[in-house]
């Protein structure tokens, strides 16, 4: 990366250029705007540093020059002044000065330089972008740009392939023109972006067409689209726009996960992983009445460790937590998917079965406490008593009853020698 500087003082340039290299860019020093200009049409920089007053024009001048000619009118073009009238100032920036420091600032044209090099090209940006585009003229050069940016770009022509593409994969940002091949247009395409069910919707767009009045600008944000680029594009533009997008969506899913992990915390018990005794008391009584409305089988199993106390006395409380972890994880590899397991006490299980008759709840009830008592959790005898309930088709019963059955049905295994599952019907 390379920087021009423009400065008639050869004592300032080796200052100046000091603080620039110093930030890590290369630098070409001139003395005059017009030697700037000739040389700014025969090879490309990345940054400019102008003095506010040259030999052969002022610093406005130049700028109104450079930002002429569509070449060179996107390269930032930073001003080194010991003047700070404000209307001077104000002139620079209207005439297109991106950036202004005093001359004494050179730590911080130092520091503006070594930002600028990590930013530009920088390969810590990443991200995976759909991009629509039927010019390839125009898709090409952009796509490679945003690749060597060190952007993922999946680039199609047509409406059609890029919504199928969208529902296939995971993408940061969408860029999409609005004149497209095939029968979906740009507008289609993100009227069907922002009507989906699923989180995906909520993927930012950016648009970019020849289109440029304020009528259509307008429009198109009210279908959705987060940013807009005017044709013909220019790439640092480009780039910026969608490194602002992309950071910000990634911002934004480090905090719904951030969210989801705080919402699991508080419904999860932290050493076996299962729900825990909140997540039970506010969902099941919920799954029983919808059970109870469509006439649902519905079934409880309360599983309770014998001796437990004893492991914890005997063995210490390693012990103890190693078997609760384990018979959780085999709790976890017998049940299905849509059964909920959550620790209801310090040794007690409860697990809530939909769409299972008593008969199945036993034969699952039967495979856990097999697989305890031939396991043996921490290496220890351990075993298990289980208490079975079910909620009988045509009744109504609320989850605390149902619960108190099960819990008492374990209860009789228990005092019947533990290590056996009884059941009990509502």
């Amino acid at each position: 990366m390379e920087g021009l500087i423009v400065e008639p003082s050869r004592t300032y340039q080796k200052l100046l250029t000091s603080a620039i290299e110093s930030g890590g860019l290369g630098t070409k020093q001139v003395s005059t705007g017009n030697e700037a200009l000739t040389l700014l049409k025969q090879r490309s920089f990345d940054l400019v540093f102008i003095a506010t007053h040259l030999q052969d024009m002022d610093g406005a001048m130049f700028s109104s020059q450079m930002r002429a000619d569509s070449r060179t009118r996107q390269i930032p073009l930073v001003m080194i002044t010991a003047n700070e009238d404000k209307k001077l100032l104000d002139e620079a920036y209207s005439a297109g000065v991106t950036e202004i420091f005093a001359k004494h600032e050179l730590d911080k044209i130092t520091s503006y330089a070594a930002q600028f090099s990590r930013k530009k090209y920088s390969k810590t940006m990443s991200g995976r972008i759909l991009y629509l585009e039927d010019n390839l003229s125009a898709a090409n050069p952009t796509s490679k740009f945003l690749n060597d940016c060190g952007y993922t770009v999946d680039h199609f022509t047509s409406g059609e392939e890029g919504l199928q593409a969208f529902q296939d994969h995971s993408y940061d940002l969408v860029l999409t023109d609005i004149l497209l091949k095939g029968k979906l247009n740009g507008h289609s395409v993100i009227r069907t972006i922002r009507n989906l069910e699923n989180g995906k919707k909520f993927v930012p767009l950016l648009v970019f067409s020849v289109l440029n009045d304020a009528t259509s600008k307008i429009e198109l944000l009210r279908c959705g689209v987060n940013d807009y680029v005017s044709k013909p594009v220019i790439h640092e533009e480009l780039l910026t726009r969608v490194n602002n997008l992309i950071t910000s969506k990634k911002l934004l899913d480090k905090t719904i996960d951030q969210q989801h992990q705080m919402q699991e915390l508080a419904l999860k018990d932290q050493l076996t992983g299962l729900y825990n005794r909140t997540f039970l008391l506010e969902t099941a009584p919920s799954r029983l009445s919808e059970a109870t409305r469509h006439g649902i089988a519905f079934s409880l199993i309360v599983i309770d460790i014998d001796k437990f106390r004893t492991i914890n006395e005997f063995h210490g409380y390693a012990h103890g937590d190693s078997v609760l972890k384990e018979i959780a994880a085999t709790i976890l590899r017998t049940i299905r998917k849509e059964d909920i397991a959550t620790r209801y006490g310090e040794d007690e299980f409860v697990l809530i079965l939909s769409h299972c008759d008593i008969s199945n709840a036993l034969i699952i009830s039967e495979k856990i406490r097999s697989f305890i008592e031939k396991k043996q959790p921490a290496g220890l005898d351990i075993s298990a008593s289980f208490g079975v309930a079910e909620l009988r088709q045509n009744l109504k019963a609320e989850f605390s009853e149902l619960l108190n059955a099960a819990a008492e049905a374990a209860r009789q295994a228990k005092l019947r020698g533990g290590n056996l599952v009884v059941t009990h019907y509502l």
